[in-house]
């Protein structure tokens, strides 16, 4: 009886069941994004009046809106700092390590929070959970692509944006009941249960086959990989990641690999300037967008279409961002099916220009006092975010890199994009105090910019080896519109020769 090479398979219950596991670390980085969101009128404003509660803590903790936003957007500055901590500790210990223990790091910021007495002591406790999302959110992507075939990747590739939106739906719908004080300090502990929940169930899953055979250890790869591809035929597949990996050592003699110096001054064997352009402006759009302006502030933006008091919980604005929540997850789903489908450049596009109408239609619903008009939109923002936008540019950035730079560009497009979740996170308050109705025009010039960016210079990346795409656009910061995309079966001998005489100057 034949049996099915396991390389032709789809999505495998067990890679569903690991994608899932890992997917807790990054439901915690959504959580504490969404957490923030409708409790923040009574945490920092204190419109449920100034009480103290069990001795020392407080009701709520008074502060202006820019300090209310170094509260809310430093969680991102964590994320950044626990992505650079987590990369070279998973590369050494294994993706399965991180994703077992890091979690558990949450626990210090949920004692933080919860127990917060000051502002100082609330922003410190932001700045710990956002480590520990962070740290685990690196090994994540690395892990759900290490375990799954081809075919399944484009379904699952999505988990972390998937995972991200069911903490941010978690946190809002559980918010609606514990906003009022003293219970929003509830809300901060819950954190901290889902990392140890992690940690307890994370373990039964296996350690990535492509880290195992990096390590050496290919009889462990040899069972992992079966528990994976239960039932198929596991000999092809293996022996490609045993001569990937045989290949890899080797290229790596040849080929150094390069850090995010090497990228930013351009000392690379291949011209990556193109890419690092590429990924640096897709990762700044896609925060510069104004999708977290709605993730952290979606209940005070309603609040002024809705004219709720918002002292009465639940307000109408409140429950109108949990069913955001639940649209945007639902939404997530459809972006995991359309890129199994559609280019990636082609659903930016999309993406992008529906938003940047969007934006439009809420200012002018704004000015007028269309109250429907500003609520629809909004969901439809949402929409056409998590299908493009949203879980795309980590994707696009992985597919133009080659492996020898790939650490350092996922270092670079994390940075650039936790650097400016921290600026909307900070500058959103006085920016809607100061512009107003308008606000949304200023988020609309980025969409319509990023727009115009993906049409001349994000190379397509679906369906083709990244070797491909590096050699088709290492000439230099170029425009792609109208170039005809070129299909390498394999790097021809002048491109290798060309690639290792590079390298050998950058030795």
């Amino acid at each position: 009886m034949m049996t099915t090479d396991s390389r032709t398979l789809g999505v495998t219950r067990y890679q569903c069941f690991c994608a899932m596991m890992a997917a807790l670390g990054s439901v915690n980085f959504g959580w504490n994004i969404g957490v923030i969101n409708i409790p923040g009128d009574v945490i920092a404003n204190c419109v449920t009046g100034e009480k103290h509660y069990d001795g020392p803590f407080p009701s709520c903790i008074p502060t202006g809106g820019t300090v209310w936003g170094v509260a809310v957007g430093c969680f991102a500055l964590g994320a950044l700092v626990g992505t650079v901590a987590g990369n070279p500790i998973s590369d050494k210990y294994g993706r399965k390590f991180v994703l077992t223990w890091g979690p558990l790091l949450a626990l210090g910021g949920a004692l933080l929070l919860s127990l917060t007495t000051t502002l100082a002591q609330f922003i410190i406790g932001r700045i710990f959970v956002g480590f520990a999302a962070g740290f685990c959110n690196g090994a994540l992507s690395v892990y759900v692509g290490e375990i799954t075939t081809p075919r399944a990747r484009n379904i699952l590739g999505g988990t972390l944006q998937l995972a991200t939106n069911v903490g941010i739906l978690l946190s809002q719908t559980i918010s609606l009941g514990l906003s009022r004080p003293p219970l929003w300090r509830i809300l901060f502990a819950i954190t901290g249960v889902i990392g140890v929940v992690t940690t307890l169930l994370f373990p039964v899953c296996v350690e990535s086959p492509k880290w195992l055979v990096a390590q050496g250890r290919v009889e462990e790869a040899r069972h992992a990989l079966a528990r994976l591809r239960r039932g198929a035929d596991i000999e092809l597949e293996l022996q490609e990641m045993l001569d990937f990996d045989a290949q890899t050592k080797a290229q790596a003699e040849e080929v150094p690999k390069a850090n995010v110096l090497d990228l930013v001054l351009g000392r690379t064997p291949d011209n990556l300037r193109h890419q690092f352009i590429v990924v640096c402006m897709i990762m700044m759009f896609q925060q510069m967008s104004g999708i977290n302006a709605v993730i952290f502030y979606s209940t005070q933006i309603f609040n002024r279409t809705t004219k709720d008091n918002p002292a009465d919980i639940p307000t109408t604005a409140q429950i109108l961002t949990c069913v955001i929540s639940i649209v945007a997850t639902v939404f997530t789903f459809v972006g995991m099916l359309l890129g199994a489908r559609f280019g990636r450049r082609s659903l930016m596009l999309v993406s992008h220009g529906s938003m940047a109408l969007f934006c439009l239609l809420i200012s002018i619903g704004s000015i007028k006092g269309v109250d429907a008009l500003v609520i629809t939109m909004v969901f439809l923002f949402n929409i056409f975010f998590n299908f493009g936008v949203g879980p795309l540019p980590w994707a696009a950035a992985s597919e133009m890199t080659p492996a020898y730079a790939m650490t350092a560009m996922a270092a670079i497009g994390g940075a650039v994009n936790y650097a400016f979740t921290f600026a909307i996170g900070v500058f959103f308050p006085p920016m809607q105090d100061g512009l107003g109705d308008y606000t949304f025009v200023f988020f609309m010039g980025f969409n319509i910019a990023a727009f115009f960016f993906c049409l001349l210079f994000l190379p397509e990346t679906k369906g083709r080896r990244v070797e491909d795409v590096v050699a088709e656009h290492s000439t230099g910061f170029h425009i792609v519109l109208g170039k005809r995309t070129r299909a390498y079966d394999v790097l021809s001998e002048d491109k290798v020769t060309q690639v290792v005489a590079k390298s050998s100057e950058f030795a």
